[in-house]
C-alpha cells in the first residue's frame, strides 16, 4: 500500500512510531506497505486514526456519494 508509506513519510512516521500510536505489530505495518497483506477494515481505522487521515485518503480512494432519487 504504497499510500500508507507516502503519509508516513510526509508526516515523518516511522513503522516503529506508527506501531506506537496504532496498536498494530511493526512487522504488520511491513507487510502492508509491502503488499504482502491486506489490512483488514478494523487495521485501517486503527492506522488512518494514528496517521489523523481518513481511510479514503490511506486507500486513496474518494468517498462515494449516495444517489437521492
Amino acid at each position: 500500500m504504497e499510500r500508507l508509506a507516502d503519509i508516513m513519510k510526509k508526516k515523518g512516521i516511522s513503522q516503529a512510531e506508527l506501531h506506537r500510536i496504532s496498536g498494530v505489530s511493526q512487522s504488520q505495518i511491513y507487510d502492508i506497505i509491502r503488499g504482502v497483506k491486506s489490512p483488514t477494515l478494523r487495521t485501517l481505522n486503527k492506522i488512518s486514526a494514528a496517521l489523523e487521515v481518513s481511510i479514503y485518503e490511506l486507500i486513496g480512494e474518494k468517498p462515494k456519494r449516495k444517489k437521492t432519487g
